[in-house]
């Protein structure tokens, strides 16, 4: 049914409104012309979200998720984010969708959780392409597809997502839903560990000093493999922390001290 006149100036001047609240909670949010202030930007993201701004909902979501501007309520991050990806905004999609994988504020549905990861991957979210890359290789809310999976990490990866890029390493070197190409996942590990990535530098590096099979591609170089293992010694994460003994140990089998710089 068509809306009357002044139904449709009264929806023009709402969208107005709340793109100007939205605006201003924004530049409060960042700081930007205007002294930082998370309270205030949030009473304005409320403003906003009330008279249906998708981005304002999304922001609104955040700031319960994080506990700016508000008390962080899981329950109430989720509410927002929903009311914001049902309106298509692809970031909001995307961080649903990770509330209802791991049950945060919401009861866990990995069926629904794909769907809308699915839905932001569509818009070019990166982070719901390794998503679905994950939930493909795992089996979760989808049947497992290794190949599916290597899809999703391969258009991840592509977009310059440094954990996409880790994973497809290994797709790679296993053989994992692509064909096996030791070179393809020393690449693959090489643009992620050049982001910082410490499970690449730590796997580039155990490549580099001949602790996987060899590839004529990929030749040894032990000064590059033990410089990628200490680097990623200095992560705070458990699993790497035995990169500093395997960087030592490669020292020891391969080189002669004076020629591995650290």
């Amino acid at each position: 049914m068509p809306l009357s006149r002044r139904d449709a100036k009264r929806r023009i001047a709402n969208a107005r409104s709340a793109e100007d609240t939205f605006s201003l909670g924004l530049r409060l949010y960042t700081g930007e012309m205007v002294p930082k202030d998370f309270v205030e930007a949030t009473q304005h993201f409320r403003a906003a979200a009330d008279l249906g701004h998708a981005l304002a909902q999304s922001m609104l979501g955040r700031s319960y998720s994080r506990g700016e501007g508000n008390d962080r309520d899981d329950e109430k991050a989720a509410h927002w984010f929903r009311l914001s990806a049902d309106q298509g905004f692809a970031v909001a999609q995307y961080d649903l969708g990770e509330r209802l994988f791991a049950g945060l504020g919401v009861a866990v549905n990995h069926v629904e959780a794909v769907r809308y990861y699915r839905l932001a991957a569509d818009q070019g979210v990166f982070q719901a392409m390794h998503n679905l890359g994950t939930c493909y290789s795992l089996g979760q809310g989808v049947q497992q597809d290794y190949y599916e999976g290597a899809r999703y990490y391969c258009l991840a990866a592509n977009m310059g997502c440094a954990r996409a890029q880790c994973v497809l390493g290994h797709r790679y070197l296993s053989g994992q839903g692509v064909l096996l190409d030791v070179g393809e996942a020393a690449r693959w590990w090489r643009l992620s560990a050049d982001q910082g990535n410490a499970g690449a530098q730590l796997s580039l590096g155990a490549l580099l000093v001949g602790d996987f099979t060899g590839d004529a591609r990929v030749p040894t170089d032990l000064r590059a493999g033990a410089k990628l293992l200490a680097s990623a010694a200095q992560c705070v994460e458990p699993q790497y922390a035995a990169a500093r003994l395997q960087a030592l140990e490669a020292l020891l089998r391969h080189a002669d001290k004076r020629e591995v710089v650290w």
